[in-house]
């Protein structure tokens, strides 16, 4: 089943041009991997004729989308590796690790529960050197925090009667590891008088689909069109918090589930800063903003890259008086969601980033702005400088303009 949809995704554009093996970050780190072009439409020409290799090198792929943006024949080569990502662990198994990794929702769910131990066992060395022997995963990787008041306790709401009105996808990462950005979103809708409901939800996928877990992934896709599209047929707008959730929303369903369903849903997806800057160019965005006398850095994930909308936090953070940011300019971070906690990919996943580190460090900013959660801990591993997502100074100048009024 898998290799069948696989074939139903177009290679034959390709003009081995080699632009997507020089934008991809791992091509340029490592001489293991045999790059986007080899493992996507030239693997998929050879499946064709019946010569498919069963090349371990596909789980060297990160899923980033760099390759994609790079296309000049719009060959969508991240969704040929992702099949072949499938394929291969249909074929070959998937080690623990990988499925525990696939299942952030599972893991966040009993990590969250447990919030206090499990934040003081991940902070023990003898137990990390117990998951590396085990498991493979690195004892010095950092790994975010867990909340045992996860977003999930605390905000159940179904419904809203705003004239917009909002469907917030708040994905794993903002449910049980940074509720804070959850409620700033949250906020930020209020002080525009938009009311935001959370409809039921499971993981997007991404981990899953990078991971090769492709059945399991469309299940939870299909899971989430269904229940959201309830929503948007009422008139409610798709927002998202995490650039990697927005993109599989927007573009990763559709190429995958191949429905129209999976088309109706993406035409209602936002990233939540683009979100804000469609509200201004319609004249709707409350601009009382507060002064905020900060310097910030900002990262740009590559998954809201791959999204083509350009850096809507940075012009919605220079609507802030006094406010000046800055893009670091820098590349992958290498932490690449699930990769970066794999020891065989570790060393790789630190080579990628620190471009990215001195790039902070140059900037020499107060702190660091990006919207994705594993960008965030990569930065936080490999920088000396706070992390914060837009929405957090966004509710921050909003809050501050309402209590001087």
């Amino acid at each position: 089943m898998l290799e069948l949809q696989f074939a139903e995704s177009t290679f034959d554009k390709c003009l081995k041009c080699n632009a997507c093996v020089t934008s991809c970050p791992v091509s340029n780190t490592s001489l293991e991997f045999g790059g986007p072009k080899h493992l996507g439409p030239e693997l998929k020409r050879l499946m064709d004729n019946q010569q498919l290799i069963d090349d371990k090198r596909i789980e060297l792929c990160t899923l980033c989308g760099n390759c994609d943006m790079a296309c000049s024949e719009n060959v969508h080569v991240s969704t040929l590796t992702a099949y072949a990502k499938a394929i291969h662990a249909e074929r070959s198994g998937t080690k623990f690790r990988d499925l525990v990794l696939s299942n952030a929702e599972m893991v966040g769910k009993l990590a969250s529960a447990f919030a206090p131990v499990t934040n003081l066992a991940m902070g023990m060395k003898p137990v990390r050197k117990v998951m590396e022997l085990v498991m493979g995963i690195p004892a010095e990787r950092q790994f975010p925090k867990y909340r045992f008041n996860n977003f999930n306790r605390v905000y159940t709401r179904k419904y809203a009667y705003t004239e917009r009105k909002v469907a917030y996808f708040v994905g794993c990462y903002a449910t049980y590891n940074a509720p804070e950005v959850a409620d700033s979103f949250i906020k930020v809708m209020e002080h525009n008088g938009i009311e935001v409901v959370k409809p039921d939800q499971k993981c997007c996928g991404v981990p899953m689909f990078a991971n090769g877990q492709m059945k399991q992934g469309l299940k939870n896709a299909n899971y989430n069109i269904n229940s959201f599209l309830e929503y948007t047929r009422q008139g409610y707008d798709i927002v998202v918090t995490c650039t990697s959730c927005t993109l599989a929303l927007k573009k990763e369903y559709v190429a995958y589930v191949k429905t129209m369903e999976a088309k109706e849903l993406a035409a209602h997806v936002y990233d939540a800063d683009e979100y804000l800057l469609m509200l201004k160019e319609n004249g709707e965005l409350n601009m009382e903003f507060a002064p905020m006398k900060e310097k910030a850095g900002y990262y740009a994930p590559c998954h809201l890259k791959a999204q083509g909308i350009g850096n809507p936090a940075m012009d919605i953070l220079e609507l802030i008086p006094g406010y000046e940011i800055n893009d670091v300019g820098a590349g992958c971070c290498g932490q690449c969601g699930t990769f970066g906690f794999k020891t065989e990919k570790y060393d790789v996943s630190m080579k990628i980033g620190r471009p990215m580190a001195e790039a902070v460090k140059d900037a020499n900013a107060d702190y660091t702005v990006t919207e994705c959660g594993m960008c965030k801990n990569q930065l936080d591993q490999l920088t000396e400088k706070v992390v914060k997502h837009p929405m957090q100074i966004v509710a921050e100048s909003y809050d501050r303009a309402k209590a001087l009024t």
